[in-house]
């Protein structure tokens, strides 16, 4: 082959390769050798460009960046090939960063086939003649944006952009797929899919435009988009790439020689290999869909040998009952017709799905239908298009306790799998299989019998923590042999569970009990019941729901499935327990008000950031391409949260071939302590003293599991992480942990009463006595959780020794300074001799304010120690384990107040759980939950005081809306209970106690213009709601429906916002063309930051949006500012880009002659001399304002298995005159769902023994997705209200949203209290935040006895 590409470089594209990776000449061997097929290792196509991964010579030892057998595809395209648009995070295939493109030959059919796939769970090698799409090669800013990129970016889909590319990626593959493109298609091929910041709607709003039925809006709206997007290719479908490879010079890389990975094109030749592959004891893995990797095999051991089963025609079988046998029919298969439908073991959860619907059109296989149905909510699109069932059936058969839904189906449906070994077949049940042994074994084929419909009824469950994309807290089968005529079970039936214990599959003693009996008879319902749950005893594990939810569970799904099969015979107030909760499309309106005369501000325009992020070309800090001789970093954390450190052996770690250091803290030479945000103490007066500092590694004890001891360095990411788990910790003095605030009490007393640590409080009036006077007291307790704040873009950090001793750091951080600050002291190195810089980051939400700072610190270690370029990104499980999330809370209070609601006294007090030290955040967290909890309501006789206590958990930190949403729902909670008391309406509470809304002068330091706001949100709220009308459908449905349950619940809010921070701005003018470039102290991370200043520089200064730029934010423009964070960045950010305007204005306004052209005008400044450049700093004010806002959500709740819905929620919030209405609505939906995350989704479980966070990956940790959001989501910003603290009249909107998800854990409380109410139980009742499905349930305290047919 010729060289006709540079060496080292990719043609065309003047990067260097990173060090260690091969370049794009042909490699030659010492033999002159062609390469030939038992050479070239794979060959694949990327963006229509060819790739091979090579063999090398015997003799070659190899270093340590060539591909290895777990080398997968998105760290092939993200460092091998410098294609960063595919994202990764969690790499477990549940958040969809990660989605490509593949087309591929099915081998038993040679049909070309594409699909979306999760390229962190693909393996390189498997990869063999693919043609990948990544989200470059559809479309960039030189080719032409593709259609999918270009209405994500216009629609407002984008906010931090991290998620994007993946977005992109799965509607780009349904799109290829072909055919009409329906709502129900776009919304389950982007199951897979999360996003952190929009709420989903815009997103799913840009990707329906693709559908068939598109209006006439909608379509003119497309073609504005595509116009002025430079969109390419065909609207339908995907674009033609435009780029092709260098004729005969294929991409290589290299692998080594002694890699075995096989890639059999036969089943004779799969075999063949397994067989010689396992002499002498060797483990062979056997590769189709690989997605184990990101369920519970992700860190395992490398295998001696793989066997690839994707080229295997034998295993891609589908037949169809009736169908003659096909060349690929496997020897021992029966000549003739099948009996049965016939699907090789290959063949995937996607294809089997799609085989499903088919058949359930066929007499025999309705059942079918209810198969498919259940699929769907198996993992998700991406994975479903890669797994396999029977691979789903090995990793059950590996994990006893994985609650495998095609085991349960497959069970159920009395399937047969045909099992080889060697020359030998053998055909088997599916449970028969687990009492086997499978080494050294095939799974074929499974054959799927007809059910005669007219004798069995079919139905299956799936009870999740969410909507989709999470493994089940139980799930069940059923298959009832069912008499119509006389409503018996005519022989045994088949009841199966999943999510019970390692052992229990069927419940053997029900199935026998239930034989013969008939369902129509209470005493066989009662019967059948007790003997379930006698038999059932699920395994207690801190990973998974509560023993007792579980057990309930099964005895409610028994339930549920007789009134399915019943039907019609039970009464109409029953029927609705046998129905599944279905969830329809989401839809949602927006409206919002605009000022011509302030354009560009308050001109609804997409984010500038918006193209180049769903096209892959925005920049993180993970993007950057490695330096020759980069190295990587991967912490050693404690597994043990009470405990000192005995000793640390790194030995077997640095042995390892690549590693090439570890450090601890003895080879820190500066300071290993630190105080985060220092800069706070005195601004807020707190006491430094009752402040522990953090550990950059921890020294002699740990305190909570997941602190750093030490850090790996090693050549790749991949070695480095083999070698920290080589790291061997021992410990001593092994106490249990503290774990929980109510744990913590017992040992500290104090935190019931008023924190010394922070002294304020809410006292007014004479508590006691008005307590004592009042003639009605409730109490209560309630306790809200955690939150991880679930960034997409991982924590990363490069840290690079330079010229002159300096460091340059490039860190997601929220705050700059405090980066910096503690680097400084940790290597001590002089700040002025650190340069930091951020483009922008991956999402936010506090996650970023002090986590950055030890892991940037550690960084800087190793890097200085070996003065290397060092990378650490951390995986998921560190980051959930080490870092801070949002504190929890506790909420004890005492209320007396009269027949009327009105509230008399109250007694409130609110502790949180810092962690294992007090902190500058955690004072903080306080002071806004006290701000929230008196914004609305009077607040005469109040006693409202906070409280802290320490426990063996990182320190808590910020998250969107810290404390604020605390202290709104506990007033919530409140108002709540007083009306569950009084038997009123909550609404009818809160009216008798707002301060305002009377139409009178409201108390300072409300206004009359607050009045009016609050009073004219609330008119409206209710006629355009049409909340009574609603109200009253809600009771008539509650009355006809026992075991579902809906309400409408409404909360109203009132924000502070305090301009309490300084940051700068740098704005500069280019006498060249006119243009502006910006730097300011803002990160953007999705809220819209340098959209925001970009509208207001180009306002003041009268130039068109399109001539200013925004600049990274660095240390030298921004030495000494804060965080971005607390609603007020953009605010400040914008005021100090306005002040620097404002500056240059001044100084070009001599040479501002009437009618000059702005060009002149710079240019004649320019040339006499005049700076443009200015620089501001806007110092704090002492000014604030509120941001009220209402919510009236409306839930619906299924009683028996305590899954719910949203069915509308009507979100109105006062942006003032929003500086970017597009933006801003974004926001407020981002800033809900963020709310519902913490309370309903979101928990964090821990091991009780060792303190260790079970809950730490996306496969057991729930953020909600676009199926749990409201169903109907309509978003108003209110008319342009007047705020003259704001910058041009706006107002924050990044947080307040989030409070007012109250609305939904409201509703769920009152739906749940409305089950509660007709089971007889009219008791108030605790659920504690997150209000999972499992909690809710639980409250409904259904028992056995409730379970009636009559």
């Amino acid at each position: 082959m010729a060289d006709c590409c540079l060496p080292g470089r990719r043609k065309g594209s003047g990067k260097d390769f990173p060090p260690g990776k091969p370049p794009i000449e042909t490699v030659r061997y010492a033999s002159e050798a062609s390469i030939e097929e038992d050479i070239a290792a794979v060959t694949l196509a990327v963006n229509s460009e060819q790739h091979q991964v090579l063999r090398r010579d015997l003799r070659d030892g190899g270093v340590p960046t060539d591909v290895t057998p777990t080398t997968t595809l998105a760290d092939y395209l993200r460092q091998y090939q410098q294609l960063p648009g595919t994202k990764t995070m969690c790499r477990e295939g549940m958040c969809g960063a990660c989605v490509v493109n593949v087309t591929s030959v099915n081998p038993a059919t040679g049909q070309m086939e594409s699909r979306a796939v999760n390229s962190c769970m693909v393996p390189l090698k498997a990869c063999h003649d693919w043609k990948i799409e990544t989200v470059e090669g559809i479309g960039n800013r030189k080719d032409g944006y593709h259609p999918v990129q270009a209405r994500l970016a216009q629609m407002n889909g984008t906010q931090c952009g991290y998620c994007s590319p993946g977005m992109v990626m799965s509607m780009y593959s349904l799109l290829k797929n072909g055919g009409q493109v329906t709502e129900e298609q776009v919304e389950q091929a982007m199951d897979g899919n999360l996003c952190r910041c929009t709420g989903y709607r815009p997103i799913l709003d840009a990707f329906k435009t693709f559908k068939v039925d598109a209006d006439e809006k909608t379509k003119k709206i497309v073609r504005d988009i595509e116009e002025a997007s430079g969109c390419h290719g065909n609207k339908r479908g995907p674009c033609q790439s435009t780029g092709s490879a260098c004729a005969g010079c294929p991409r290589a890389s290299m692998t080594a020689a002694d890699d075995d990975w096989r890639l059999p094109t036969s089943l004779q030749q799969a075999i063949t290999d397994l067989e010689a592959m396992s002499v002498g004891g060797k483990t062979i893995r056997l590769v189709a869909g690989n997605t184990s990797t990101g369920v519970l095999d992700k860190y395992e051991a490398p295998s001696d040998g793989y066997i690839s089963l994707l080229k295997i025609p034998e295993l891609r079988v589908i037949k169809r009952p009736g169908e003659k046998a096909s060349k690929w029919t496997p020897r021992w298969q029966l000549p003739g017709e099948t009996k049965g439908a016939v699907f090789g073991a290959a063949v995937t959860l996607s294809q089997f799905i799609k085989e499903l619907d088919h058949l359930s059109g066929t007499p025999g296989y309705r059942h079918c239908a209810q198969m498919a149905k259940h699929l769907r909510v198996v993992a998700n699109t991406p994975v479903r298009n890669a797994a396999t069932w029977a691979g789903n059936l090995m990793i059950k058969y590996k994990h006893r306790d994985f609650p495998s839904d095609v085991f349960l189906l497959l069970t159920a449906a009395k399937a047969k799998l045909k099992i080889v070994e060697g020359k030998n077949a053998e055909e088997m049940s599916v449970e028969m299989m687990y009492n086997i042994s499978m080494k050294n074994k095939f799974i074929v084929s499974m054959t799927l019998p007809p059910i005669d419909e007219n004798k069995y009824i079919f139905k299956t469950y799936k009870i999740t923590p969410r909507a989709i994309s999470a493994h089940a807290y139980v799930n069940a089968a059923f298959v009832i042999p069912f008499d119509t005529a006389t409503a018996k079970i005519t022989e045994k039936p088949t009841i199966l569970f999943g999510g019970i214990n390692d052992r229990f599959v069927h419940a053997t003693n029900t199935e026998r009990y239930l034989t013969g009996r008939s369902l129509m008879a209470e005493a066989t319902v009662k019967g059948a019941l007790t003997t379930l749950l006698d038999e059932v005893e699920p395994h207690p594990d801190p990973e998974h729901a509560d023993v007792a939810y579980r057990k309930r569970l099964t005895g409610n799904l028994l339930y549920k499935a007789i009134l399915y099969t019943l039907g019609d015979r039970v009464p109409v107030r029953l029927r609705s327990g046998g129905d599944d909760l279905t969830r329809s499309t989401m839809k949602g309106t927006q409206e919002f008000d605009t000022d011509k005369t302030l354009w560009p501000v308050n001109k609804a325009v997409p984010k500038l950031e918006a193209q180049i992020q769903t096209s892959g070309e925005a920049e993180y800090v993970d993007d950057q391409p490695a330096l020759p001789g980069e190295l990587y970093g991967h912490y050693v954390l404690s597994t043990m949260a009470n405990a000192k450190i005995g000793s640390v052996d790194a030995s077997k770690a640095l042995a390892m071939k690549g590693v090439r250091g570890f450090y601890t803290a003895k080879d820190i030479v500066g300071k290993n302590q630190f105080i985060s945000l220092s800069i706070l103490i005195p601004i807020f007066s707190i006491n430094p003293q009752l402040i522990t500092p953090q550990q950059v590694f921890a020294e002699d004890m740990v305190r909570f599991a997941g602190q750093p001891i030490g850090l790996v360095v090693a050549d790749t990411k991949a070695i480095a992480r083999r070698a920290a788990a080589l790291v061997n910790v021992e410990y001593t003095q092994v106490a249990a942990p503290v774990l929980t605030i109510r744990d913590a009490l017992k040992t500290q007393p104090d935190g019931r009463r008023q924190s010394a640590y922070c002294p304020l409080n809410v006292v007014t009036g004479d508590t006691d006595a008005a307590m004592a006077s009042a003639p009605r007291r409730v109490k209560g307790e309630w306790e809200m959780g955690g939150q991880y704040h679930f960034t997409m873009e991982p924590h990363t950090v490069r840290v690079i020794p330079c010229e002159d001793g300096q460091l340059n750091i490039y860190s997601a951080t929220q705050g700059i300074k405090h980066v910096v600050d503690v680097v400084s002291d940790v290597v001590n190195i002089p700040a002025h001799k650190i340069n930091a810089e951020v483009r922008r980051i991956g999402g936010g939400y506090g996650g970023k304010i002090s986590n950055p700072i030890p892991i940037a610190s550690a960084c800087a270690v190793a890097a200085t120690k070996l003065n290397k370029p060092v990378r650490m990104v951390l995986d998921i499980e560190n980051m959930i384990e080490m870092c801070s999330g949002r504190f929890p809370f506790m909420i004890t209070y005492e209320a007396g107040f009269d027949d009327t609601g009105k509230l008399l006294a109250l007694k409130l007090h609110m502790i949180t759980d810092n962690g294992f030290s007090m902190s500058t955040l955690g004072f903080l967290e306080l002071q806004e939950a006290l701000s929230a909890v008196s914004a609305i309501y009077r607040t005469d006789n109040w006693n409202v005081t906070p409280g802290t206590v320490k426990t063996n958990l990182p320190i808590n930190t910020s998250c969107r809306a810290p404390g604020t949403i605390n202290g709104f729902a506990a007033i919530e909670t409140v108002m709540r209970h007083i009306a569950h008391e009084l038997n009123m309406d909550p609404w009818d509470v809160k009216k008798v106690n707002f301060a305002l809304g009377s139409g009178a002068t409201p108390p300072p330091p409300l206004t009359p213009n607050d009045e009016k706001v609050f009073s004219m949100m609330i008119k409206e709220m209710f006629e355009k709601g049409d909340i009574d009308a609603r109200k009253a459908d809600i009771r008539t449905f509650n009355k006809a429906n026992r075991w579902r349950k809906r309400s409408l619940a409404l909360v109203p809010i009132s924000y502070h916002i305090n301009l309490a921070f300084r940051y700068p701005a740098l704005v500069s003018i280019y006498d060249k063309d006119g243009s502006v470039a910006v730097s300011h102290g803002g990160v953007e991370m999705g809220q819209g930051i340098n959209t925001k200043v970009a509208q207001v520089v180009a306002h003041v200064l009268g130039v068109p949006l399109e001539q200013v730029s925004v600049k990274p934010n660095n240390n030298l423009v921004n030495p000494n500012g804060v965080v971005t964070g607390g609603s007020l960045g953009s605010d400040m950010n914008c005021m100090a880009a306005r002040l620097a305007c404002e500056v240059l204005r001044e100084r070009l306004m001599p040479f501002m002659a009437e009618g000059r052209p702005w060009l002149q005008v710079v240019q004649y400044a320019s040339g006499s001399g005049v700076n443009l450049s200015a620089h501001s700093l806007q110092p704090p004010t002492t000014n604030r304002y509120s941001v009220w806002g209402l919510c009236a959500a409306e839930a619906e709740l299924d009683v028996l298995t305590g899954e719910y819905r949203f069915n509308r929620v009507d979100l109105y919030e006062d942006a003032g005159k929003a500086l970017s209405p597009l933006v801003d609505v974004g926001q407020v939906e981002g800033a809900f769902t963020m709310g519902m995350g913490v309370l309903l989704f979101e928990q964090l479980r821990t091991d009780p023994k060792t303190g260790r966070k079970v809950t730490n990956r996306a496969w057991n940790y729930y953020p909600p997705t676009h199926k749990d959001m409201p169903r109907d989501f309509r978003v108003k910003l209110l008319k342009n209200n007047v705020n003259d603290v704001g910058i041009f009249n706006s107002k924050a909107t990044g947080e307040p949203a989030s409070c007012m998800a109250n609305a939904c854990l409201m509703a769920l409380h009152q739906a749940v209290a409305e089950a509660r109410k007709a089971a007889g139980l009219k008791d108030w009742i605790t659920i504690n935040s997150p209000s999972t499905a499992e909690y809710t349930q639980m409250a409904c305290e259904t028992t056995p006895e409730m379970l009636v047919i009559t």
